[in-house]
């Protein structure tokens, strides 16, 4: 009898195995069911990858939101030291009286002197005449008028001259005294008269006194001010912030595509690795020069936001959007790439990858170190070279932030309702005309001995400032010691730890 074999329990067959009831019968030998079978792992495999892609979109959509907020809060804890640099780099410390003495200076200061003084005396006319006019009332009341047309006798001539005589010696008034005169008389130009910018009587509320000191007094300076707060210790932070995520982005994907399109070595490989690294140093120094060139925008954005003051009455931009919209109407599009930041924004995003990148080649090729090898002597270089990076990069960042916060449309005509752009520490009045024109104005006009309010209140007001302030380049250097310290702080921690190490491996 024979044997019959049964399906298994579980349902139909496989479509892959054998048909029981036909044993000498193959299904790949149909052509339908081969079709069929095919179409179905197709499918299967499709969807199978359509799900993985969205779980792979998932996990980077996660992975970048979580690094968007890492940044932000570490962009969040260096903001106000950023701050604190930024209005050391742009504030204006000129030699004692606030004039470095050329011919355009001595003109203008002269000019100054004279439309003070016609003040001076219209204010004082206009007293006289009132206190004529009071007196000529009073006199009119006991009869020294001759009633012909209200002109005056011979002995009110003599009452007027005694009169102008009184008023001089009731009033002792000095005409040529220099002391500054209140915005109220000049409503036109609502400006100050300003003999020094180191004058407290003639600075406006919404401004800081000059910032004798480093990154950490002009925080506490910031944040204590009355119309600041420790909310303009974070200004421009959002600027900031997008300006780095999208360099992030942009910066890599350009220099692979260069890469790619050069067909040159991986982006990912250190370039100690790279037998010849001019190519892979050239790509590297493209992307970040047309990055930052494109996102230079921002940069111009973020400095005008964290130098303006936060006064509401005074403020000029609201906000980045604001800002941008502002620029644009006043200065005109190109004020955001082209006109003087042109030059330096072209030099700073060039100079500044190409020496932080050099650095680890220099320690290779040319001292022959190792971190594995000599970690203390690789650490000492490194300090250095660093060291001598920042002294390039400072000037460099110094002119390009003060370039930055000119605005063209205060220097000529603004349009009908924009107000003025003003800084919350003083900043130079002249525009300068060039990175050239702006190191040689820096170095000329406040490098020598300078002069300031003293708050101790010594004698005559005035204390001398330290003999290290007097070297010509300072203002140049700005924030160059917090700088220095974090290096050094870095040094020490990776010493300390490799003499751990090494500890550990005896």
């Amino acid at each position: 009898m024979s044997h019959y074999s049964y399906p298994p329990p579980g349902g139909a067959p496989n479509a892959n195995s054998p048909n029981p009831l036909r044993p000498y019968y193959s299904a790949s030998d149909s052509p339908l069911q081969s079709y069929y079978n095919n179409t179905l792992s197709s499918a299967t495999l499709e969807e199978e990858l359509a799900a993985q892609n969205e779980l792979n979109s998932q996990a980077a959509a996660k992975e970048l939101a979580s690094y968007g907020l890492i940044k932000f809060m570490t962009l969040a804890i260096a903001a106000p030291f950023e701050a604190g640099q930024t209005l050391l780099q742009v504030q204006y410390l000129p030699n004692d009286d606030g004039f470095n003495g050329d011919d355009f200076d001595i003109a203008e200061k002269h000019r100054r002197e004279q439309d003070h003084q016609r003040s001076l005396e219209a204010e004082a006319e206009a007293e006289r005449t009132r206190y004529y006019n009071e007196r000529a009332g009073a006199a009119n009341a006991g009869g020294y008028y001759t009633g012909n047309g209200g002109q005056y006798n011979e002995y009110s001539r003599v009452e007027r001259t005694d009169v102008r005589s009184r008023f001089e010696q009731d009033h002792h008034r000095s005409y040529d005294s220099q002391a500054p005169i209140s915005s109220a008389s000049n409503p036109e130009s609502g400006e100050l008269y300003r003999p020094s910018v180191y004058d407290e009587a003639s600075r406006p509320d919404y401004q800081m006194s000059p910032i004798e000191g480093g990154v950490w007094k002009a925080m506490t300076d910031l944040a204590n001010h009355p119309t600041e707060g420790w909310m303009s210790l974070w200004k421009g932070q959002y600027t900031n912030w997008i300006y780095e995520m999208m360099h992030l982005f942009a910066q890599p994907t350009l220099e692979a595509t260069l890469n790619d399109t050069f067909d040159l070595y991986d982006d990912t490989i250190p370039l100690v690795h790279l037998d010849r690294v001019g190519p892979n140093i050239a790509t590297m120094v493209t992307s970040h020069l047309v990055v930052g060139f494109l996102l230079s925008p921002l940069e111009l954005v973020r400095t005008r936001l964290v130098v303006q003051t936060a006064n509401p009455l005074q403020r000029k931009y609201s906000g980045m959007i604001n800002c941008f919209s502002t620029i644009i109407q006043e200065e005109g599009f190109t004020a955001l790439w082209g006109g003087i930041n042109l030059f330096p924004t072209i030099i700073y995003h060039t100079l500044t990858p190409l020496l932080s990148n050099s650095i680890p080649l220099i320690i290779d090729r040319v001292f022959k170190l190792s971190a594995a090898d000599s970690p203390f002597l690789y650490s000492l270089a490194e300090l250095g070279l660093n060291t001598i990076e920042l002294l390039i990069r400072l000037p460099i960042e110094t002119v390009r932030k003060r370039l930055q916060i000119q605005v063209k449309t205060d220097h000529g005509d603004r349009r009908l309702g924009s107000k003025k752009y003003r800084t919350v520490v003083e900043t130079r009045r002249r525009p300068y005309y060039g990175m050239v024109d702006c190191v040689y104005r820096i170095i000329k006009e406040e490098g020598g001995h300078h002069k300031r309010v003293s708050s101790s209140g010594s004698k005559g007001g005035i204390a001398q400032r330290p003999w290290y302030s007097a070297w010509g380049v300072r203002g140049l250097y700005t924030g160059l010691g917090m700088h220095l310290t974090s290096n050094v702080t870095l040094f020490a921690v990776g010493a300390v730890t490799n003499l751990q190490d090494e500890g550990d491996d005896w």
